[in-house]
């Protein structure tokens, strides 16, 4: 193994830890233990720097893709989108703010909900590229 391999290895591990510990731990606590106004809060300031954290991930592995040469399509596929979904979650954030406060449920329903799916496909390809590289 190599370097750069190692290193993106590493990298979703981060990323795979940052989601779980998420969705399975810090989301249920926080929806059970605050009230609505402080989850509230806690959720618009911790869902923004998350999606920042695995963007930023996901520029380092495209970084390391061309610092390294990686001449691999699993891997620049695995950076780019890395970093995409992140990025296009973080840019719904301010709507989906906004349809929450407008009490606009259907909207909120569907941006949130596509917010969930991006973030797992972020999750499940970086479960899975490692597998997919000989």
């Amino acid at each position: 193994m190599d370097f750069n391999y190692i290193l993106q290895i590493l990298l979703s591990g981060f990323i795979i830890g940052i989601i779980f510990f998420q969705t399975a731990i810090a989301a249920p606590i926080v929806f059970s233990y605050l009230k609505k106004d402080q989850s509230r809060i806690f959720i618009r300031s911790v869902f923004p720097k998350i999606f920042t954290i695995l963007l930023c991930i996901g520029i380092i592995m495209i970084f390391l893709n061309f610092y390294f040469d990686v001449n691999n399509n699993i891997q620049h596929s695995v950076g780019f989108t890395t970093f995409l979904l992140p990025l296009i979650c973080f840019l719904m954030v301010p709507a989906t703010n906004e349809a929450t406060d407008s009490n606009n449920i259907k909207r909120f329903k569907i941006l949130h909900t596509l917010s969930v799916i991006l973030t797992m496909i972020v999750l499940i390809i970086n479960i899975i590229w490692p597998f997919y590289i000989n």
